[in-house]
């Protein structure tokens, strides 16, 4: 039977005692002597797993014969740099239930000497997972939340928020509609700005701005096989191996973009539309999609393809938009094609949505 469940009855943590123990320290750490986000991106899915089957347990704690999917990621801010000699927790709990799916907020903090977690949070994200019935893998209803008080209330508020702007994005999507008015300013202006320095040889149509890359030149695509070691308990592609593979994809293509160390700021809202078996070979396509040189702010488009190889095809299960930033001059992007303005415009569309989602999730933390 289902119960209702307090926001707090769901609360999870976890902790990453880098300060304390070297040898995770060692499994975490990177060239520079910071923490791989791609290895933290694994531990929030499986948080968000945990938080998950909590909510879904009875009144006595046991389990409910349903199962878990992570569905999509809605957003996941890195706020401040994270140190290798320091301790974390990761906090995670439901913000929002509908009929089989649920919402989940996590953060990120520093602790102190002292063992008390910091104030403002390190990173934040949001996970929507969605319940099937174990047994049909037909949607399964999940318990319902019981809010407390007016800041559980608020809680939900700002997630029906983010659910709408999610809800209104997707309705006008690039692959249903036409740019709109200000996007094709946008592109007649990247136009007229490569019409500027177009030289007179013959068949020779635009040239590039100084200080700006073709966007069809910034792809870099790497190959892997999936081994059993990475399967959740669906027997699929966990799938924070996969988040993890496409940001240091991104890391990588944008090192090569900027000419030097880029640094995560965000991956942007995607959902997990197909699953990927066990022995899957799959093919990762990176390219830069979108950038703003006045910020030094680049975003980074990464595709995930199952290769299938009797038919010598490929099927698209995930693309990934991430958000670096450079200390260094970023290069203006700029699209030749129609199909790379449309990308163009979709990294833009993305970027802009993405600051909207940061401040509602800043909102909820307060």
């Amino acid at each position: 039977p289902l119960v209702l469940k307090k926001i707090s009855d769901s609360l999870t943590e976890a902790y990453l005692p880098f300060n304390d123990d070297l040898e995770l320290r060692e499994q975490y750490i990177n060239v520079y002597g910071g923490i791989r986000l791609g290895k933290v991106l694994e531990d929030l899915d499986r948080l968000a797993g945990a938080v998950a089957y909590k909510h879904a347990s009875d009144a006595n704690g046991d389990l409910a014969p349903v199962v878990f999917v992570t569905a999509a990621v809605d957003r996941i801010d890195l706020r401040s740099r994270l140190q290798s000699k320091c301790n974390y927790r990761l906090k995670g709990m439901v913000t929002f239930v509908g009929f089989s799916s649920m919402e989940i907020s996590i953060q990120m903090q520093a602790m102190s000497k002292a063992g008390r977690a910091e104030a403002e949070p390190n990173l934040v994200a949001r996970f929507t997972m969605v319940a099937r019935d174990k047994y049909t893998g037909k949607s399964a209803q999940i318990n319902p939340l019981l809010l407390a008080d007016e800041t559980e209330r608020r809680l939900v508020k700002l997630s029906e928020q983010i659910k709408e702007n999610k809800k209104a994005s997707a309705g006008s999507t690039l692959q249903k509609h036409p740019p709109n008015a200000e996007e094709r300013r946008v592109i007649h202006r990247l136009w007229l700005d490569t019409k500027q320095v177009q030289n007179n040889a013959y068949g020779q149509h635009a040239s590039l701005p100084p200080d700006s890359v073709w966007l069809h030149d910034t792809t870099m695509s790497s190959t892997t096989v999936c081994f059993p070691e990475s399967r959740n308990v669906h027997q699929k592609v966990f799938g924070g191996f996969l988040m993890r593979l496409a940001h240091e994809l991104s890391f990588a293509n944008g090192s090569v973009f900027t000419k030097s160390r880029p640094y995560y700021e965000a991956l942007h809202d995607f959902s997990f539309a197909k699953p990927v078996n066990i022995g899957s070979i799959l093919k990762f396509t990176s390219q830069v999609v979108y950038s703003e040189p006045e910020h030094r702010t680049f975003q980074i488009a990464v595709t995930t393809d199952v290769i299938d190889i009797p038919t010598d095809s490929t099927e698209r299960t995930n693309t990934f938009y991430f958000n670096f930033s450079s200390p260094d001059i970023v290069p203006r992007v700029v699209p030749r094609s129609y199909e790379d303005m449309m990308k163009y415009l979709e990294g833009r569309r993305r970027a802009q949505a993405g600051k909207i989602i940061s401040k509602l999730q800043s909102a909820m933390q307060k």
